[in-house]
């Protein structure tokens, strides 16, 4: 498995820094917490206890030092592998000269100091500071106590046993050391790949909610993602737009496909932005027919002025807009309020659509309205008041409806 180098050698930088500081912290603690047991079970044992005496205090201050260098000394968070190796060799030397002091008592408690100094090695990380602080280990504990005992390894028929023992403590911590090198590098490769594909879903995750509300409006898409089966609402106030494109048909025929596109990209897209920007609901395009709501899903006592100022700024923006042939677009806007029902239909490709009289008599106005203007029913005109200059066109008639009193807008007053 493929691993970050330099990433992984953050980690282990940090990871030597954290047990070493474990084990100065324990060190610490213990340290000075069990001096005073010492009278209690060594009392009748003067040379031990004067052992314990000079071990103690240098063993304390040794983890203080380690402290106090891990949180204030910049080089030991650069060099966290290094200063450990000078830490545990230093801990060796004093060990070594504190046992070589106690002679013959020296001799039963080499064997264990010894194992435990090596057994702490396998805290340093990095694979070429362990080794060489299994190297630097032995010598700074065996040289001391060698020049502080002199005797032992010459007089001592155990001392060729002894020297094996330490060798074999030396590979079994080089051994040990290896071994949670590879755990901790297949841990980290793991957790790294762990963390790419959480991300990757975070960010496929991210990409279908984008999608789902470039269809969906937030709070309907909330409901679908809680688990609704079926989402469906009665808005009693809201206001309906459409808008078209005058002689999409004839502008079709004559043009290639990819400029057909490109024109109604263009035109949609300026579309899109004056949506977001008066925040109402784009509900859907139909050929070259655009839909638009206001006042839901969530209510806005403000949703006539919000079309109308929005059907304003459509009937602006395509002013500045060109037909395949270099022509000057017009479209035709109308736009109703009053009660409708909403909800998403379809499992494949569903949709949020609006349903009800509202919608038809928008849709009415619109086709049959004129080029460049927009048509508004008389309850539209009556909700927009003084705000707005409606220009009385008079009674037409409508498919479906009949004789209706029709207004268009034309500003602001």
């Amino acid at each position: 498995m493929p691993v970050d180098t330099a990433a992984f050698d953050a980690y282990r930088r940090r990871l030597t820094a954290e047990l070493t500081k474990l084990v100065a912290w324990i060190l610490a603690i213990l340290t000075p917490l069990l001096w005073p047991t010492d009278r209690i079970f060594f009392s009748d044992m003067p040379a031990l206890l004067g052992f314990f005496d000079a071990w103690r205090p240098a063993i304390t201050g040794l983890a203080a030092a380690t402290l106090l260098g891990l949180r204030f000394l910049p080089v030991t968070r650069r060099r966290p592998a290094l200063f450990a190796a000078l830490v545990l060799t230093t801990g060796a030397v004093i060990c070594g000269v504190a046992l070589g002091r106690l002679g013959a008592l020296g001799e039963v408690y080499y064997p264990c100091s010894y194992l435990l100094s090596q057994a702490t090695v396998p805290l340093i990380v990095a694979p070429t500071s362990r080794l060489l602080v299994n190297l630097g280990v032995p010598l700074g504990f065996t040289i001391p106590y060698a020049l502080a005992n002199p005797t032992f390894f010459a007089d001592n028929p155990f001392a060729p046993s002894l020297l094996v023992f330490q060798v074999l403590a030396v590979v079994g911590s080089v051994g040990l050391g290896h071994a949670l090198y590879v755990l901790l590098r297949g841990n980290f490769a793991q957790r790294e790949a762990l963390s790419g594909q959480a991300a990757e879903l975070a960010h496929a995750r991210e990409k279908s909610e984008r999608l789902l509300l470039n269809i969906l409006p937030g709070a309907v898409a909330s409901q679908l993602k809680d688990g609704a089966e079926t989402v469906a609402d009665a808005h009693d106030d809201v206001t309906v737009l459409f808008v078209d494109i005058c002689g999409f048909t004839r502008l079709s025929g004559g043009s290639r496909p990819s400029q057909v596109v490109h024109m109604l990209g263009e035109v949609f897209s300026a579309f899109d932005a004056l949506v977001e920007r008066h925040r109402v609901e784009k509900i859907k395009t139909i050929g070259d027919a655009y839909m638009v709501a206001a006042g839901l899903p969530e209510p806005r006592p403000d949703h006539a002025q919000a079309i109308a100022d929005l059907a304003l700024d459509m009937l602006e923006v395509v002013r500045g807009l060109r037909d395949p042939s270099g022509g000057s677009l017009q479209v035709r806007i109308g736009a109703h309020c009053g009660p409708v029902v909403a909800g998403v239909i379809g499992r494949k490709k569903f949709i949020y659509d609006l349903w009800g009289d509202t919608v038809n008599t928008a849709s009415r106005m619109e086709s049959h309205g004129e080029p460049g203007r927009i048509q508004i029913t008389e309850d539209l005109a009556r909700r927009l008041g003084p705000a707005y200059v409606c220009e009385p066109r008079g009674a037409i008639a409508v498919k479906g409806k009949g004789e209706m009193a029709t207004y268009f807008l034309r500003g602001r007053a």
